[in-house]
């Protein structure tokens, strides 16, 4: 018996570090992962990525754990992702809930939507790959829509869907860049209008965002003013880079991506 798991990508319409409230738009990037309880020892085999597998062993331990199941059993566990990592585009996130369904379908076992959520989330503090619990990552590759999230509250203040758009991720080939986090905290004021404007224009603030991120982590925001000349509804960093999620009209996902001729993904929202 293998066990199989899937869960999404999702960006960022404002960076929940700096004031611990996120929000995201949900995208249609994947992330499967198989899972089965065989042989001698414990394997993760990441595809196509050279990465760090604590994170995917710990998501193995603590869903057993909530099972009851001895963590100690020998696996082998498979991730493949569309999405690339260290970018900003929450790979994290949607890992570890990819991970959790694999485990619960190896054993038939089932759990409500939102304790898979809350466990990926504990994983990755574990694992010291966030800084808040990215609660709002989480909710984004997990559910669909637009989300906001009090991440110190675990709690989704605002759920809603949103229309299908074109999204274009412009990869750049190097990963994120280490800032600390009162750099972050500094702008909360700016954070604060910014949380308000999305109240009424979640595309406005999501642009506005991406400019604050892109200036508080020292990248250059020249492909967010290209592609909001060319016709973008928003763009911006997502997460803490260095990649820029662009909004776009549907069916101009692949000329935008070729006006801008950065290394590019073409996805949608969900």
């Amino acid at each position: 018996m293998t066990g199989y798991g899937i869960s999404h990508g999702c960006v960022s319409v404002i960076n929940g570090i700096v004031t611990g409230t996120g929000a995201v738009i949900g995208i249609a990037l994947e992330t499967f992962a198989e899972y089965s309880e065989m042989g001698i020892e414990q394997a993760v085999y990441i595809v196509g990525e050279d990465t760090d597998d604590n994170l995917a062993r710990i998501c193995v331990r603590r869903t057993l754990e909530a099972l009851r199941i001895n963590p100690s059993v020998p696996y082998m566990l498979t991730i493949k992702s569309e999405i690339p990592p260290s970018r900003g585009l929450k790979s994290s996130s949607s890992v570890c809930n990819a991970i959790i369904r694999a485990v619960l379908d190896e054993h038939h076992e089932s759990m409500e939507t939102m304790d898979i959520i809350k466990l990926g989330v504990e994983c990755a503090k574990e694992a010291k790959v966030t800084i808040t619990g990215s609660f709002d990552d989480a909710c984004g590759c997990e559910l669909d829509g637009f989300i906001m999230t009090e991440n110190y509250r675990n709690e989704i203040v605002r759920h809603e869907p949103f229309p299908v758009k074109d999204v274009v991720i412009c990869v750049p080939d190097y990963v994120k860049k280490g800032v600390p986090r009162e750099a972050y905290e500094l702008r909360a004021p700016q954070m604060e209008e910014i949380k308000e404007v999305c109240r009424t224009d979640i595309l406005k603030a999501m642009t506005m965002n991406g400019r604050l991120i892109a200036d508080i982590v020292g990248e250059p925001s020249d492909l967010i003013d290209a592609a909001m000349e060319s016709g973008a509804l928003a763009a911006g960093i997502s997460g803490t880079g260095p990649a820029i999620a662009i909004i776009c009209d549907p069916g101009t996902g692949e000329w935008m991506a070729e006006k801008l001729g950065c290394n590019c993904i073409v996805t949608r929202t969900r």
